[in-house]
């Protein structure tokens, strides 16, 4: 999934994007309201971490600005703030959840898993195609009832293509939910996260073909028999 990190406490926003990077997900990290807002306004983000207190204000105020525009991006809001009057005031400005610092990076993950379970895609705990079976939670592939293993970025390719259900995954939708809103990508770099999935499913004796597009995109259907 690609993630919006609105936190300007640094050092807490570098160590929460390293866990959400590994556990496969592009972050893109904000400081202020006015970065985020910004961010948002071009890009798409599957989830929102938000702080209430940010470089240039209140992160309640950032909420409450998406909801008027109509995005329903589940959002869940981190304060040191813990009275039971804040977290009302914060889930009245639109957040789906609250977490109170300091906290385990376990369980922001897990509330971030659940908030994920609500965006309409596929909630079953696994996909199933062909002898494939991907299971996202533990972030665990099997072919042929065999364990293979991905990079965090090939994981977060293949989750992509298995929730798009056979629809074509256009190339620039496919980098940004790759690559964070800081990081350069290209083309080539897309094509060749692409291409060593492609190459391990295939090693893997795998029975779907991940097919590329021309100027459309990728998808992932299950090989003719």
């Amino acid at each position: 999934m690609r993630i919006l990190l609105a936190e300007d406490d640094h050092p807490l926003a570098d160590v929460l994007a390293r866990r959400l990077a590994e556990a496969g997900h592009a972050v893109d990290v904000f400081p202020s309201v006015a970065d985020a807002e910004a961010a948002w306004s071009v890009a798409v983000y599957d989830l929102a971490i938000i702080d209430v207190m940010l470089e240039d204000g209140d992160g309640r105020t950032l909420i409450k600005t998406i909801r008027a525009a109509g995005l329903t991006t589940p959002t869940l809001i981190l304060s040191a703030r813990d009275e039971i009057g804040d977290r009302v005031t914060g889930l009245d400005a639109g957040a789906d959840d609250y977490l109170v610092k300091p906290f385990a990076t376990d369980e922001l993950l897990a509330r971030l898993r659940a908030l994920g379970r609500r965006t309409g895609e596929p909630a079953a705990p696994e996909f199933q195609i062909g002898n494939l079976v991907y299971t996202p939670q533990t972030a665990t592939l099997i072919v042929a009832d065999r364990p293979v293993q991905l990079t965090a970025r090939e994981h977060a390719a293949l989750d992509r293509l298995l929730r798009a259900g056979g629809r074509i995954t256009p190339k620039r939708r496919m980098g940004e939910y790759l690559y964070a809103f800081h990081h350069d990508w290209s083309d080539n770099a897309v094509e060749a996260v692409i291409h060593r999935l492609r190459k391990k499913l295939s090693g893997a004796g795998a029975t779907v073909e991940l097919k590329a597009l021309r100027g459309l995109g990728y998808v992932l259907i299950e090989a003719p028999e």
